[in-house]
């Protein structure tokens, strides 16, 4: 059996006036669930993903003032997740095995003419190949969690 890894993200530089607020109505936007509130600390659970029943991830959420500012608005925010995050790494290899398909049927279709089912086997193919290429180029590490962050970061900033 694998052990799950705990994920730790962290922002830093970010106001903190009302935060507990932003916190909450991003949950809400989220679909997830507020848990017990601490000192300068918060449990939540965030749906694994999106718009589907998939499980969820238990995270605690906690800021403290950065020892820089004098004034006490600005901190860091930890966003700490029971498990990892990251998509599932099968499915990224098996779409990479389909897009390297993909590229070498449409590299071969044109020497043989007489095979039209070829051509639109090597058309799918690029297709899939460009689309592989396109979806390995964002950035997929963090996940949920790490959208989470950033955009309560950015709704701290103003932004």
């Amino acid at each position: 059996m694998t052990e799950a890894k705990a994920v730790d993200l962290a922002e830093d530089r970010i106001p903190l006036e009302g935060i507990e607020e932003g916190i909450e109505e991003l949950v809400e936007m989220y679909g997830g669930e507020l848990g017990p509130a601490r000192d300068h600390e918060r449990e939540l659970t965030l749906p694994l993903r999106r718009g589907a029943a998939g499980g969820a991830i238990h995270c605690t959420i906690s800021w403290s003032t950065d020892a820089e500012h004098a004034d006490g608005d600005m901190g860091t925010v930890r966003l700490h997740c029971d498990r990892d995050i990251d998509a599932p790494k099968t499915q990224r290899v098996f779409l990479l095995v389909a897009g390297i398909i993909g590229a070498v049927l449409f590299t071969l279709w044109p020497f043989f003419p007489h095979e039209t089912a070829f051509g639109t086997l090597g058309a799918l193919g690029g297709i899939v190949a460009i689309a592989v290429y396109l979806m390995t180029l964002r950035k997929t590490s963090g996940g949920i969690a790490a959208d989470f962050l950033q955009r309560l970061a950015a709704r701290q900033r103003g932004v």
